[in-house]
């Protein structure tokens, strides 16, 4: 009878186990997973907002967004539909942007434009494509797959362009252009 009593025991003990497991199972530390519920991915959502970007020498960037959204980790700022940008180096503006989108990364200093993306130089010039990307730390913009080009001077479509404007270069590969030559001729008086 001892010995029967041994195994109900025994039975009851691991049947208690099995169920203290399974009750607590989110709490140990080799399930994979974590007591507390995941933060949502977006913290703070605000609409008809006036951003700017501010680093440690004054504005970055500044545009007019329908929505911003601040991401879980507080680095990243998703805009949508974005007119009245201004990107600045200094505090000098240097271009003026109109986007779809727009992903700003606090880290890297990358303002990333996407979605009919319009970007607009001091003296005219326009580029026009599907993904652009303005990093403030080196006063870049880099294209993310073809764009247009457009200056007084004629107009190119380029699979991948880089600007550098501290050093004032402009780096196009893969160019189709066409140039005006309507003031050929007061370029050959020039001379």
């Amino acid at each position: 009878m001892g010995h029967k009593l041994h195994k109900q025991i025994a039975a009851a003990a691991v049947i208690i186990l099995v169920l203290l497991a399974w009750a607590l199972r989110h709490y140990a530390p080799y399930s994979g997973r974590s007591s507390v519920k995941a933060a949502p991915a977006v913290v703070l959502a605000m609409e008809d907002v006036r951003l700017v970007g501010l680093g440690h020498d004054g504005k970055l960037w500044s545009a007019k967004a329908e929505r911003v959204e601040i991401g879980q980790n507080r680095s990243i700022a998703k805009l949508s539909k974005i007119s009245g940008g201004k990107i600045y180096d200094g505090s000098k503006v240097v271009l003026n942007a109109k986007a779809g989108e727009a992903v700003y990364d606090t880290y890297s200093k990358n303002l990333a434009l996407s979605s009919g993306v319009e970007i607009q130089g001091e003296d005219g010039q326009k580029v026009a494509g599907n993904g652009l990307v303005w990093n403030s730390q080196t006063s870049s913009l880099r294209s993310m797959g073809g764009v247009s080009f457009q200056t007084k001077w004629g107009n190119a479509s380029v699979g991948r362009l880089v600007a550098d404007l501290k050093s004032k270069e402009l780096k196009m590969w893969n160019i189709s252009m066409r140039i005006r030559l309507s003031g050929a001729d007061e370029l050959q008086e020039a001379r």
